[in-house]
C-alpha cells in the first residue's frame, strides 16, 4: 500500500515539475519572441532613419550640384561674354586704322575698299593700300576699281 501511495505522490510531484518546466519554456519562448520582435522593429527603424538621412544628404547634394551648375552656367556666360567682347574688340581692331604715312605728290586717293582700307593710285596707274605697319600692298587686277 505504501508503495502505491509513494508512487502516486512521486508521479504527482514529477508532473508538477514538468508542468512548471514546460510553463517556463513557454515563457522563455514568448520572451524570446518579444525580444526578436523588438530587435526587428529597432532594425527597421534604424534602416528607415539611415534611408531618410541618405535622402536628406542626396537632396542636399542635389541642391549643391544645382547651385554649382548655376554658378558654372553664370561663369560660362561671363566667359562667353568676355570672349565675345574680345572678338568684338578684335573685329574692331581688324577694321583698318588710318595709317599715317608720308603721302607723296604722285599718290591719288581713290576711296576705300569693303574692308575699310584707303586705296591709292600711283603715278603709273597701280592701285595699292598701306597696312598697319606702313607697307604698301598692290591690288591684283581682279580687285582694282
Amino acid at each position: 500500500k505504501y508503495l502505491v501511495v509513494f508512487m502516486v505522490c512521486l508521479a504527482i510531484a514529477v508532473s508538477g515539475i514538468t508542468m512548471k518546466a514546460s510553463a517556463a519554456d513557454d515563457d522563455a519562448k514568448k520572451l524570446k519572441k518579444k525580444t526578436e520582435q523588438k530587435k526587428d522593429k529597432k532594425e527597421k527603424k534604424e534602416k528607415k532613419e539611415k534611408k531618410d538621412k541618405k535622402e536628406k544628404k542626396s537632396k542636399k547634394d542635389e541642391d549643391k550640384e544645382e547651385k554649382a551648375d548655376k554658378k558654372d552656367k553664370k561663369a560660362k556666360k561671363d566667359k562667353d561674354d568676355e570672349e565675345k567682347d574680345k572678338t568684338d574688340k578684335k573685329k574692331k581692331d581688324k577694321k583698318y586704322k588710318e595709317v599715317r604715312h608720308s603721302k607723296t605728290s604722285d599718290e591719288k586717293n581713290i576711296g576705300k575698299d569693303d574692308k575699310g582700307r584707303t586705296i591709292y593710285e600711283g603715278p603709273r596707274g597701280g592701285q595699292y593700300y598701306y597696312t598697319d605697319h606702313g607697307t604698301k600692298v598692290y591690288l591684283k587686277e581682279d580687285d582694282k576699281k
